[in-house]
């Protein structure tokens, strides 16, 4: 469910970038298209690094949320982001805690406003509409936009003295995997880690976040206000 791309991207320059990251290749495709409107499944797929056919199949699942808007023109088909459907997704497709409102607004309304800025017809007269309660329970789905690292990043956020185990609960993971993400973390200076007697406390650098490696993909990266739009929101969390 938390799956990000698995193949190993270059730089121009030919350095290696991380095979993991943050947003699954649901959220990059979201990003993508909100960055370029009208995009077809082929600038798509070479845009965020996976085949048509994933692409495809992707478009499929969000298409069933009426997440995005299809556009026939011609022989090809275009698509857009429907931000009032977007808006009522509150868990990124997962049932975990670890995404919550503060978290899943912030990004959802810089979306909103870079797609207003790149003049997206259908973005440009809806706006993400108010949330009924019923609609704030977790989705069960086969997908998601965050993944684990994501996940683990939020738990320690919330806490930064959580064990192994506890990441483990909340995130639904095992423990084994967890070990493996702090150590990604870690090794890209996105978190530190610090012994106070039998427990372990983490630190967010945030910095460190903003400027990931991972964000970038050669002739398109992450747009910096949405990174910045999400280190707001994490850091918010630590702040409740």
């Amino acid at each position: 469910m938390n799956a990000t791309r698995t193949e190993t991207r270059h730089t121009e320059a030919g350095t290696a970038l991380p095979t993991w990251g943050f947003l699954t290749n649901y959220a990059l495709l979201l990003a993508y298209v909100v960055m370029h409107p009208d995009s077809t499944v082929r600038a798509i797929s070479r845009g965020i690094g996976i085949t048509e056919r994933a692409a495809l199949a992707i478009l499929r699942d969000i298409d069933d949320e009426g997440i995005i808007d299809r556009h026939r023109g011609g022989r090809r088909n275009t698509y857009s982001v429907n931000f009032e459907r977007l808006a009522a997704v509150r868990r990124g497709g997962t049932t975990s805690a670890l995404t919550p409102r503060l978290f899943v607004n912030g990004i959802i309304n810089m979306l909103f406003e870079l797609a207003n800025q790149h003049d997206i017809d259908v973005a440009r007269s809806t706006s993400p509409r108010k949330v009924h309660e019923h609609e704030l329970e977790p989705r069960i789905g086969t997908w998601g936009f965050f993944t684990n690292h994501t996940l683990v990043l939020l738990g320690i956020a919330h806490d930064q003295s959580q064990t192994v185990r506890e990441l483990a609960a909340v995130a639904g993971i095992t423990e084994r995997a967890i070990v493996g993400i702090v150590n990604q973390l870690e090794a890209d200076s996105i978190i530190s880690r610090r012994r106070e007697g039998r427990r372990t406390t983490y630190a967010i650098d945030f910095e460190a976040f903003r400027s990931f490696r991972g964000w970038d993909y050669g002739e398109w990266s992450i747009p910096m206000p949405l990174i910045d739009a999400a280190t707001v929101a994490i850091e918010g969390l630590g702040a409740q």
